[in-house]
Formats: structure tokens, C-alpha cells, sequence
């Protein structure tokens, strides 16, 4: 309330056109104030309605653990959904492999590795160990194993699991529990701000005891904190006439179930391939000398070449001669239809280019992956996506 207001609610001396003037003025302040703040609460700067490779339902339950989670962690603050995301993806891979029902239950469940003593480090937890309550929750096992899309153990879900969807019921198998559970474990029960760099380690750390998990959740909220300056704020452009006839020149080979073969395909079409003492073999047999078929960077020059448009010919050389190049911090959402889409062991540096592909809209590709496949569409490989070309 401004000063002008204040006096007014004390009871300032007016004419009683004036004072109803005022008056209506002043109520009219209040509400404007009033719903603006309202209007703040709802936009949620840092919310994202898609991102490329999360399930809707699991994007929703990370966004909901965010605002949910000041009233079970008062003292905690920096949380982002784009941390969430990235113990997701390190954990589950966004929970592939089930699918996710609207209410946040997956199907099927997913259990990490039985920990009888077989796996790496020879961690062992015997059902001696693990009360009856540990055992439902790990399907039964005689040994205790991870559970959920975040991959909580079983002892650790009792003590600490949080009901995210408001169903009565704390359940590691439900995206919204999950989610929301993640973030309480983050946060730890004192004051935290992981905005801070040290804190957040320090709260990976606490989550799963390696540096080198520390690092790759780190490298992937980075990934995550880029896709969400621009994907889903916009619908996804449609594109040139000639970008959606480049999807379509692609399409076709996807149709016909054309065979990936290193060193493959070009402009007239796809061609037999060869072996270079790495590349082009399924099994330690050589298959490309024998396959008709098209390696990534031979699909993209001939889609290409179908709209009367001549590309290079390796994935390195497409990427160096696009005219345009749309950087790894817009995300996938500046990409149009018909855009070539490149991957690097160094995301984002534009260096050691090792596969192309087509975008088709909707964080999806068509590409000619590996020996052993067809031409196919798949999401767009966003742990080594390192930017879009634009012809």
C-alpha cells in the first residue's frame, strides 16, 4: 500500500464526492495489486510446459515438487525442475520404458539391479536385513534393490517418502511421489540454498555417493537449464515448404525400412556401404560391404538433395557449411522441420561431429542410427546434442 492509500485507510478528511472518488480508486489499487500478485504466483517463471524427451506427466511432476516443496522444506531454496529432471534422467532416463498414467503411477514398475553380491562393488543387502515392508517395496526380492524412477532403496522410501499426488499414499512407483520425495532428500531436513554451487554438489553428493554421478547430473541440469530457455514457451514452427519436403524425402526411406550401412547412401540414394577396421561391422562381421543402405550423413544428403538442395557429405562438413547454426542454448524449440540436428562427444562446441539427423518437430528425428538398424524416427539424443544446422 502506497502512502497515499495508507492515509486514506486512517481516515483522511474528504468531500464526499472526492472521498468516494478516492475511495473507489484506492479499492481499485488494491485489487489491481491483488491480482497482479495473484497473476505472479501463476505465470512461474521457472516452469516449463514441454521439453524433449520428459513425459508430460513427469515434466508436470517435477514442476509440481517445485512449487510443493517450500511447505515441507521451508528453509530450502534453488531448487529447479531441470535438477530434477537430470536425477531422472541419470536414475531412470525419464522412467523408459514405462509408461506413466495420469495420476503418476508407472507401468511397469522399475527396479534397479539386486544387490545379492553380483554387482559392481559386491554390494550385498540380504533379506535378513530388510523388514517386510522393504520387501513389498522391492516386488518381493530376497534381496533389497533401488526402486522407482528415481531409485530410492526401499529403507530410505519408508523413512522419507512424501505423497506428491494427494492420493493418501507414498508410493516410489508414482512420478509425483517420486518427484517430490527427490526434492526433500535434496534439501535435507536444515537450511539449504542450492543455488549455491558447493550446496548443490553437496546435495547430489548426499543423494549418491560418487563424484562422478555428481558430475553427470550436473552435466545434465546444465542440458536441461538450456532446453528450458525456449522449449515449450512456443508452439514448435512449422517450417519451409522445403524443410517439411526434406522430412518427407526422409520419410520415404523410413517407409521402406532402408537399412543403415557405414559409409552408405549420398545423393542419388542409398548404395552399399564399407568396413574401416571400426565402423560398419554387427558382431565382429563386416555387414556394410554387403548392405544397401545409407549412414547418417548419406540420409541427409540425399533428403537433401531431393529438394534440389547439395550438402557435404560427412556429418562434420554438414555441420561446418550450414548457414546457419542454431546454438545447444536454444534448445530444441527454435528448430524447424527439415533442420539438421548434430551430436558431439563435446556438446555445444561444434567440434568431433560424430552423427546427424533430420528434424521432424516435437523433439523427434528421423536418422539412420547404427549398424543393425533401419532408417527410423527417434527423440532427439539430447545427452550428446550439441546444436541445429539450417540450409
Amino acid at each position: 500500500m502506497t502512502g497515499k492509500q495508507k492515509a486514506l485507510a486512517a481516515g483522511a478528511v474528504l468531500t464526499p464526492c472526492v472521498g468516494l472518488f478516492l475511495l473507489l480508486v484506492l479499492i481499485v489499487a488494491v485489487l489491481n495489486g491483488s491480482m497482479s500478485a495473484q497473476a505472479g504466483q501463476a505465470a512461474q517463471p521457472g516452469v516449463v510446459s514441454s521439453v524433449a524427451g520428459i513425459p508430460p506427466v513427469l515434466l508436470s511432476a517435477y514442476n509440481k515438487a517445485v512449487a510443493n516443496l517450500p511447505k515441507l522444506r521451508p528453509n530450502c531454496t534453488g531448487m529447479t525442475w531441470s535438477l530434477l529432471a537430470a536425477i531422472g534422467e541419470v536414475e531412470s532416463t525419464q522412467a523408459s520404458g514405462s509408461s506413466i498414467a495420469p495420476n503418476g503411477d508407472i507401468s511397469p514398475p522399475i527396479y534397479g539391479p539386486l544387490l545379492d553380491g553380483s554387482g559392481v562393488g559386491g554390494n550385498t543387502t540380504p533379506m535378513y536385513n530388510t523388514t517386510d515392508a522393504e520387501k513389498q517395496l522391492a516386488g518381493g526380492s530376497t534381496y533389497a534393490r533401488a526402486v522407482g524412477p528415481m531409485q530410492f532403496m526401499p529403507a530410505t522410501w519408508i523413512s522419507d517418502g512424501q505423497d506428491g499426488n494427494s492420493d493418501g499414499a507414498a508410493n516410489p512407483q508414482n512420478v509425483f511421489d517420486a518427484a517430490l520425495t527427490t526434492a526433500t532428500y535434496l534439501c535435507g531436513t536444515g537450511s539449504a540454498d542450492l543455488s549455491r554451487p558447493e550446496q548443490l554438489r553437496a546435495a547430489i553428493l548426499r543423494y549418491n555417493h560418487s563424484q562422478a554421478y555428481v558430475d553427470e547430473v550436473l552435466k545434465w541440469k546444465t542440458t536441461y537449464d538450456q532446453m528450458g530457455q525456449t522449449a515449450g514457451n512456443a508452439p514448435a514452427p512449422g517450417g519451409t515448404a522445403r524443410g517439411q519436403a526434406v522430412v518427407a524425402a526422409a520419410q520415404r526411406e523410413m517407409a521402406q525400412n532402408i537399412p543403415y550401412s557405414w559409409g552408405g547412401g549420398g545423393t542419388a540414394g542409398p548404395s552399399i556401404g564399407f568396413c574401416d577396421g571400426k565402423n560398419g561391422y554387427l558382431n565382429g562381421v563386416c555387414q556394410a560391404s554387403h548392405t544397401v543402405g545409407f549412414d547418417c550423413s548419406g540420409l541427409s544428403q540425399y533428403a537433401y538433395g531431393q529438394v534440389g538442395v547439395s550438402i557435404d557429405r560427412t556429418a562434420q562438413e554438414q555441420y561446418d557449411g550450414a548457414p546457419t547454426k542454431i546454438p545447444l542454448s536454444a534448445g530444441l524449440a527454435t528448430l524447424q522441420p527439415g533442420d539438421l540436428v548434430f551430436f558431439s562427444l563435446n556438446p555445444g562446441s561444434g567440434q568431433g561431429i560424430y552423427h546427424v539427423g533430420i528434424y521432424v518437430g516435437g523433439g523427434q528425428m528421423i536418422n539412420a542410427a547404427h549398424t543393425g538398424t533401419s532408417v527410423r524416427q527417434e527423440p532427439v539424443w539430447m545427452n550428446s546434442y550439441t546444436g541445429g544446422g539450417r540450409y
